[in-house]
């Protein structure tokens, strides 16, 4: 027999769904609700969706996650997310019976709240993933990811790319808490310890092999590719280099 709806209940869920109506992401992981850190009167903090979510008996989180910046703002947007894991959305679709339709349509590979890539360390290369981007992160433009640190540092390559054409992206450890992401591949050559050239480690030898893989992509990036595209053989642009050069 079914429980009666309380006053509380109905109220919290009119909240919850203007939420998820107007800024609501749905991922491959659950649904996030992103709310500015200093979020003004007119607009629902995160504290107050979790309170609301907590009502209607709905599992959630509250994690920190960061937008990029806009303009010429110089730093990451710093926020508050709520999200409500993939496992525990049957009982927000209680609440929120539109939200069933999106969830059936979703791909069976979408990309969830994480980003995943991997670092080198002296016991092997570790798998690690980066929670604290706000769960829109796949649909960020290329400025966008290239601000979020998510375009190869050294060619420009979108780290998001997914299918065929992907590369696994790779932190090259450096100074203490820094990250510096670069596409690569997992091949890895390896030499006896008494050869000249022997290297030093995995971290040593991953360097090297990502230098060997990570090439200038035949095209570029807004504020990723530092190294100009190359012209093939024979091309226009090559013909009027060398002309240039001639008269010169």
């Amino acid at each position: 027999m079914a429980q009666p709806v309380t006053e509380p209940q109905r109220a919290a869920q009119r909240r919850v769904i203007g939420a998820v109506r107007t800024s609501s992401v749905l991922t491959g992981g659950g649904l996030a609700m992103w709310r500015e850190h200093d979020a003004g009167e007119w607009t629902e903090s995160a504290a107050g969706l979790s309170q609301d979510l907590d009502i209607l008996g709905v599992p959630h989180e509250i994690v920190v996650a960061f937008r990029p910046p806009r303009g010429r703002e110089p730093r990451w947007r710093e926020g508050r997310e709520v999200r409500v894991a993939f496992t525990e959305l049957r009982r927000l679709v209680r609440w929120v019976p539109s939200l069933q339709q999106p969830i059936d349509e979703l791909p069976a590979q979408a990309p969830g709240f994480t980003f995943a890539y991997r670092e080198p360390r002296e016991t092997g290369t570790a798998v690690l993933t980066f929670s604290s981007f706000a769960a829109e992160w796949p649909a960020w433009t290329v400025i966008q990811a290239a601000a979020m640190g998510l375009l190869c540092a050294r060619c420009g390559f979108d780290l998001r790319t997914r299918g065929a054409g992907r590369r696994p992206a790779y932190n090259i450890p450096g100074q203490a808490g820094t990250r510096r992401l670069v596409c690569g591949t997992t091949r890895r050559r390896t030499r006896g310890p008494g050869t000249p050239g022997a290297r030093k480690g995995p971290v040593d030898g991953l360097r090297r092999g990502l230098r060997a893989v990570c090439r200038p992509s035949a095209f570029r990036h807004a504020r990723g590719c530092r190294t100009p595209a190359r012209q093939p053989a024979g091309s226009a642009g090559n013909r009027r280099q060398a002309a240039v050069h001639r008269r010169g």
